[in-house]
């Protein structure tokens, strides 16, 4: 699943190639037209507009092609493929952004879960959970996050990846958070003392802003493709942690592992 850090190298990577260029034609798959939110008509209406910016928000991606916001939520298998003149189509590709001179902004989805909008002008209503997003994870300050995690109950897993808290992460990056926090996954919000509040503040804005900067440092990087080799514990179950050298523990609840350390982790 891509999350804030995989959107943001996106972004920044292919909202430069994209600004500014004449849109040719929109193709939709015929198969995949179930994840639209917007019918085919609608979409292939993007047609001779001007690509503005390309931008994010939380773990969403937003294409600019005023007065028309494209908005794009990749969910779980959604990808980014940036495509040359007469590259093979991928079975998995929901539409085609085909530029003037014959580029493509390819969107691709292997799990089939995405959702793909189109909000008029400033009207985002239309667009399910956008208006419910809390600040960016990545931003958000020791303040404000003090305040907003007094409404949230629960497990501290389930507090992060909660977008209405915080916008951007999910459950690659929520264990990588906690483990840089060295708090449990399921550990009760309730339970939390101010200093561990702000160490998980701290935690949050460092492992996302880290992971930005080692995606972007990926010699091989490719706007399709996930590389996370760089994460500590998330999906290391069995190996030893890179902390204390204890064996990184595994759960599995509804198809989504987490993963933590019992011996730096309280």
């Amino acid at each position: 699943m891509p999350e804030m850090p995989e959107l943001e190298v996106v972004r920044r990577r292919l909202g430069p190639r994209l600004t500014g260029r004449r849109i040719a034609e929109v193709a939709v798959s015929p198969r995949l037209g179930f994840l639209l939110r917007a019918t085919t008509a609608q979409l292939q209406g993007l047609a001779g507009a001007i690509a503005g910016e390309l931008w994010r928000r939380g773990k969403w991606l937003v294409l600019d092609a005023d007065p028309v916001h494209l908005v794009i939520n990749p969910m779980l298998g959604g990808r980014f493929q940036w495509a040359q003149p007469g590259e093979k189509v991928m079975a998995a590709t929901v539409f085609q952004v085909v530029l003037d001179g014959g580029e493509e902004l390819r969107y691709t989805d292997t799990a089939r879960m995405g959702r793909v909008y189109l909000a008029e002008g400033g009207d985002w209503s239309q667009v399910h959970g956008w208006t419910d997003m809390g600040p960016e994870a990545v931003d958000i300050g020791a303040e404000e996050f003090a305040g907003r995690i007094r409404r949230h109950p629960g497990e501290l897993k389930n507090l992060l990846r909660n977008q209405s808290f915080v916008a951007g992460v999910g459950n690659a990056y929520s264990d990588e958070i906690l483990h840089h926090a060295q708090l449990l996954p399921l550990r009760k919000r309730s339970t939390l003392k101010p200093d561990d509040v702000s160490r998980l503040h701290a935690s949050t804005r460092t492992v996302l802003a880290d992971a930005v900067a080692a995606i972007e440092a990926q010699p091989d990087w490719v706007s399709h493709k996930q590389d996370r080799s760089f994460m500590r514990v998330h999906m290391k179950g069995g190996q030893a942690c890179p902390r204390c050298g204890h064996r990184i523990s595994e759960l599995t609840a509804r198809g989504e592992v987490t993963n933590f350390c019992r011996g730096c982790q309280f």
